[in-house]
């Protein structure tokens, strides 16, 4: 009772707290087209094109339905505080159920362990709640998977592989951890995948029906995915990360980090495919290592406008630190007590969270990545950090606590030079390997 009483306290403060920004005027790049799909189930129109669901999936273009319907009933003036109360009853959720959950994968929750995450939460992940995307919402589903198989049961099974389905639909960014996350259940489980896969089936079942009814393709998945793979491979092979600028003085909202080295390694030799990426970052491998280490330090570098670029110098830089040390320390919280129980004492769901961590690192190493990639590295950490919450603050700290505390905070100050080292080559509007080589 005393543990849904703080959830509830901290979920309504969370979401006050996320309410008291300012609203998005107008949606504009990505979240123009999520909130399109959204206006046109419910107003008509193509849900198709305004959605742009060559590329998306169908399922996006229902997320924000509430919102959309609120906007339709009072204006469109009122669906900018419509997007932003949905998306912070969405991040009090996140910090008060999910987050602790992912702790309790690990350890007994505690009142301090569910304000530990409500308030990191609601300071990291405030920024998204002006705009309606999808990837808060792919990688709180990813992690939903993993809680679902802290325990036995076919529906358990069904349910994880429901929730990662829908993560893979709404993000395919997702596609490492839960491909890895499918293999893990079948080495826990064997015959007993099928449970896992069938929840798969039935998230990526809307789009398999959309695709045949446009008779395009039998994969359930948009029927441009092939042509964006074959962009991101390329654009994957050179680039650091990429921002959209929300400035609106810009004439190209378009910003690449890219790295000299490795467009002058390649040598015009541009990837086209992700075999052609696996085999360029293997052929040119020194570089390949520092551009993969730069994207994952860049990647966390988060600005206050994230998820778009607005640069504030300074307070920048400050929230760049806050992001890295949280995700850096509760990743090795996270590995801490995974290595404390011992490889044969590790749960599936403990697996799990171990996967989703090196699965998006290896995402963010293999895409033409962005800040929003790096949701699921933050969100690990901070539950990781809340883990720490677990400990007694009145016992000796061991040596080899001491050694990861210092192991931590210097791959922490690592990461976060690789960033800024990542981030020292911008170039606007389009890039190609020979201009970045140059920059």
């Amino acid at each position: 009772m005393r543990l849904r009483g703080t959830r509830v306290a901290a979920g309504l403060l969370v979401t006050l707290a996320v309410c008291l920004q300012e609203p998005a005027r107008a949606f504009s790049y990505d979240a123009g087209h999520y909130w399109g799909g959204a206006t046109a189930v419910l107003g008509g129109g193509s849900v198709f094109e305004q959605g742009l669901l060559t590329v998306r999936g169908v399922l996006t273009s229902f997320l924000y339905l509430p919102s959309a319907a609120v906007a339709q009933v009072l204006g469109e003036r009122a669906a900018g505080p419509a997007v932003l109360l949905q998306n912070a009853l969405l991040i009090a959720v996140v910090g008060t159920v999910l987050l602790p959950a992912v702790v309790a994968v690990w350890r007994p929750v505690t009142p301090v362990v569910v304000w530990v995450c409500a308030a990191a939460g609601a300071l990291l992940l405030a920024g998204l709640a002006p705009f309606p995307l999808t990837d808060l919402w792919a990688a709180a589903l990813l992690l939903a998977a993993v809680v679902a198989l802290d325990g036995r049961g076919w529906l358990r099974l069904a349910l994880a592989g429901l929730a990662a389905g829908l993560a893979f639909h709404l993000r395919p960014a997702a596609l490492i951890p839960v491909a890895a996350l499918v293999v893990a259940v079948a080495v826990a489980r064997r015959l007993s995948v099928l449970w896992f896969l069938g929840g798969t089936a039935v998230a990526l079942l809307p789009q398999f029906l959309l695709n045949r009814w446009r008779g395009t393709t039998w994969l359930p998945w948009p029927e441009a995915t092939g042509a964006l793979t074959e962009v991101q491979a390329s654009y994957a092979s050179f680039v650091v990360r990429y921002d959209t600028v929300m400035s609106g003085q810009v004439s190209d909202p378009r910003l690449f980090f890219c790295s000299p080295g490795m467009a002058r390694a390649l040598d015009g030799d541009v990837p086209g495919s992700t075999g052609e990426l696996a085999k360029a970052f293997l052929s040119h491998f020194p570089q390949a290592l520092v551009l993969s280490v730069q994207k994952v330090g860049a990647a966390l570098h988060w600005p206050l406008s994230m998820p778009y670029y607005d640069p504030a110098p300074g307070a920048d830089g400050l929230f760049a630190v806050l992001v890295t040390g949280i995700a850096v320390l509760g990743a090795v919280a996270v590995l801490r007590a995974a290595v404390r129980r011992g490889r044969r004492a590790l749960s599936l769901a403990q697996v799990g969270v171990l996967l989703v961590l090196a699965g998006s690192l290896l995402t963010l190493t293999t895409s033409a990545t962005e800040t929003r990639f790096a949701l699921p590295l933050v969100l690990v950490g901070i539950a990781g950090c809340a883990l720490l919450g677990t400990e007694r603050p009145d016992r000796p700290v061991p040596r080899a606590d001491r050694l990861w505390l210092a192991g931590a905070v210097v791959a922490a100050v690592a990461v976060f030079g690789a960033g800024v080292w990542g981030l020292g080559h911008p170039v606007e509007g389009d890039v190609t390997a020979a201009r970045c080589s140059t920059s």
